[in-house]
């Protein structure tokens, strides 16, 4: 439904399937053969709990963060990952491959065998060989098992955690706490585990026939991805070794491979991702300022000046500048009488009041709330606003202590829900990934300056895995990114 700015949006599902704790797991530490590399390893999750867990998950993931509507992309990565697979240890996993629609520069695994790639570092591979060479490495962490031994260590730490409570009846009330500190510890794969899946990624692409160069091609990449002043680490670098330190593996082991070429196919790739949505779709709903406006369903609101917002796939979510009050929407079927019955219906929810009335000539139910947490009672307003085929749920709420701060601005926000008629903001498109031949030799900044993007030149160089003063040969493709992403060259 919506979707947008989502910080480390992959990782959120990979984190909650590492925190878990498995089901009727045997309680016992076991020393495990590693399938990958022959090793010892900590497991206390059997291959079939790792490919039940893995089908839960993937579900999940597709449900939340949903695929990337292009079939044929999501064919050929799942093609190309599946000949890795079968070349791998662990060849009769289930093994899927896809692309969340995500601009984020990511790739994750789930147990068992689902690899999903985001269509933002879809947009910086320049060949197949960069692909299989990312596509490799996260297969590595699945042969190695290395998220099991994750999950194994939490759960043991989990377990130590409950001793410690017995024994010491005080951490009681910190618990929760003090368990989700332990989750952070583990929620990250060690170095050594990185290291091990960028080696496995190497033996899987080269025993395919891939130039090996793919994998130093892709590290320069991720490498230029953190340059610039306030550039962050990409999101699928942020937990792995220093680039500038993998590029120096991936050579080393060429050197020792003695495997010094291979399949490149860079224009096969990359007439593949020709049209590829860049950035935030703005058919799925975008911010101008703190006005929220979503294209597809035809719907605006503007939240409160100054709060911190988020556009996600099921929810756009916000926050007052100093976090002590929230909204959120929300939408589902049915009518808005049936939105407020099935809010109320929550454990734990008290209606404080409700009307029926209309909101910008909108039908809706109108109601004030209250809940008691753990950090005392919360106060909202709620609106079921019908419209189109759906209903849609905005909640705004704070502790009881501050609602009366907010409840002026959180009425104003419920209130300028509203059909969304203007027809440049209706038809705006997202900006897309577009090929251009070279018809003569010429630098990169020669070609920023003939081909012009939407996007600044540094993207430009960034995506086409080159610099400005690079000379481009004559009949070589090169990515440029068109289109406005949103009203007035937004």
């Amino acid at each position: 439904m919506m979707r947008g700015i989502n910080p480390r949006p992959s990782m959120r599902f990979v984190r909650h399937l590492r925190l878990a704790v498995v089901g009727a797991m045997p309680m016992l530490a076991a020393c495990a053969t590693n399938p990958a590399t022959g090793g010892s390893m900590l497991s206390l999750v059997s291959e079939g709990q790792e490919v039940q867990m893995g089908q839960q998950y993937r579900l999940e993931v597709e449900r939340e963060q949903g695929l990337y509507a292009d079939s044929a992309l999501n064919a050929y990565v799942d093609s190309v990952g599946q000949a890795l697979a079968a070349v791998s240890e662990r060849p009769d996993l289930p093994w899927s491959f896809g692309v969340v629609d995500d601009p984020v520069v990511n790739a994750f695994a789930l147990p068992g065998g689902p690899i999903y790639l985001a269509r933002g570092i879809m947009a910086h591979f320049n060949s197949e060989a960069e692909l299989a060479s990312v596509l490799g490495h996260e297969i590595g962490h699945v042969t190695a098992r290395h998220i099991v031994e994750q999950m194994s260590r939490q759960q043991i730490a989990q377990l130590g955690l409950i001793a410690s409570m017995i024994a010491v009846p005080d951490l009681m009330p910190y618990s929760e706490s003090l368990s989700g500190a332990l989750g952070v510890v583990f929620l990250k794969f060690g170095r050594d585990d990185e290291s091990q899946s960028d080696e496995l990624g190497f033996r899987y692409m080269t025993r395919l026939g891939y130039d090996p160069q793919g994998a130093v091609d892709m590290f320069e990449i991720l490498d230029r991805q953190g340059e610039g002043s306030g550039r962050a680490i990409p999101e699928w670098a942020s937990t792995h070794p220093d680039p500038g330190n993998r590029i120096a593996a991936a050579r080393q082991r060429i050197e020792t491979s003695g495997i010094r070429e291979g399949k490149i196919l860079r224009d096969e790739y990359l007439q593949r991702i020709e049209g590829l949505v860049w950035g935030e779709d703005p058919r799925e709903g975008y911010f101008l300022g703190q006005r929220f406006l979503h294209p597809e369903l035809a719907f605006e609101f503007t939240l409160p000046e100054g709060w911190a917002k988020r556009n996600s796939k099921t929810a756009v979510l916000a926050g007052s500048p100093e976090k002590d009050a929230m909204f959120q929407l929300t939408a589902s079927a049915g009518s808005p009488e049936q939105a407020a019955e099935a809010f109320f219906s929550r454990d734990g929810i008290t209606r404080t009041g409700i009307a029926r009335q209309s909101v910008n000539g909108l039908p809706a139910v109108v109601a004030t709330w209250s809940t008691t947490t753990r950090q005392g009672v919360i106060e909202g307003i709620a609106s079921f606003v019908k419209h189109g085929d759906l209903t849609y749920e905005l909640l705004g709420y704070a502790s009881s202590s501050r609602i009366g701060r907010y409840a002026a601005s959180l009425e104003r926000t419920l209130n300028s829900f509203a059909p969304l008629t203007d027809p440049t903001l209706l038809t705006v498109e997202p900006k897309r990934i577009e090929l251009v031949r070279l018809q003569e030799t010429m630098t990169g900044e020669e070609f920023v300056a003939r081909y012009p993007s939407t996007v600044p030149g540094e993207d430009v160089f960034r995506i086409n895995g080159m610099r400005s003063s690079d000379r481009i040969e004559a009949g070589t493709l090169l990515k440029r990114v068109t289109g406005s992403g949103g009203p007035a060259g937004r």
